[in-house]
């Protein structure tokens, strides 16, 4: 028995192309029973119809699309466009991120920022058997602390500390060289805080407005940090005029 085994062919066609790369394709293949078979006839050279490449391949590429042809073809014909623009190996962008903070200052002395310490009554040696050098003084030192703890400044700043001494409201008069009418009074701030200028872990910081003065101030960098303000009137030297004592300490954090 006789076998006959007909063998299909496959072609391949590899379509490649560079980074650089753009132009024409006018390439083929023919095979002819006499002539036997020519690769890569190319077309699209210079000379036009004066060089026989592109005749050839003219001719082989005419010859592809006959189906009634002795000769067998294949023919490519194409193109690509090239690059618009500069090319490179490497692409790059830069991002700007912006936005703003707002300065700001704080110390939290709850919904007002206005309040009154009232101590009472400020004691006094009112027996006559405390003795003429005691009659109608102070009997002992006044105090309080004054603590928040939520105080300070995103920003470079000045802690100020101002102060009047508690004065009667009595006016009826007295003898100066026994009677006082004021109460003289120290402050001490004591928070953490840093130097201005500087970016080093905040310091404990404690300062005082002597008795007599009225304004003392420091200056830091940022900083938060609770506070304490501790006021102490001393026992005047004079005995104490009666009436309604009043005086006042702020504080006040301020941007530089």
């Amino acid at each position: 028995m006789k076998i006959a085994s007909i063998l299909a062919g496959v072609a391949v066609a590899a379509l490649t192309a560079s980074a650089a790369s753009a132009g024409n394709i006018n390439q083929g293949q023919w095979t002819g029973p006499v002539t036997g078979t020519h690769y890569n006839e190319q077309g699209g050279q210079p000379g036009g119809i004066f060089n026989p490449a592109n005749v050839t391949a003219a001719l082989n590429a005419a010859n592809a699309e006959l189906g009634n042809s002795p000769i067998s073809a294949w023919h490519a014909i194409g193109q690509s466009g090239g690059n618009i623009g500069s090319v490179g190996d490497t692409g790059s962008a830069t991002f700007t991120l912006k936005g703003n903070v707002a300065t700001d200052c704080a110390y939290y002395s709850g919904s007002s920022t206005n309040q009154t310490l009232n101590f009472g009554t400020i004691g006094i040696y009112a027996d006559e058997n405390a003795g003429p050098a005691n009659l109608f003084n102070m009997t002992q030192n006044a105090s309080v602390e004054i603590n928040t703890n939520a105080a300070g400044c995103n920003t470079a700043n000045t802690v100020k500390i101002t102060k009047t001494d508690l004065e009667s409201d009595n006016n009826g008069g007295y003898d100066s060289s026994v009677f006082t009418n004021k109460l003289p009074f120290s402050v001490t701030a004591t928070y953490k805080a840093g130097n201005p200028n500087s970016a080093v872990a905040a310091q404990s910081q404690s300062w005082t407005v002597a008795s007599g003065v009225g304004l003392g101030s420091k200056s830091h960098g940022a900083w938060k940090s609770p506070m304490s303000l501790n006021v102490n009137i001393a026992k005047p030297n004079q005995a104490l005029l009666a009436g309604n004592y009043e005086g006042t300490v702020s504080v006040l954090i301020s941007a530089n």
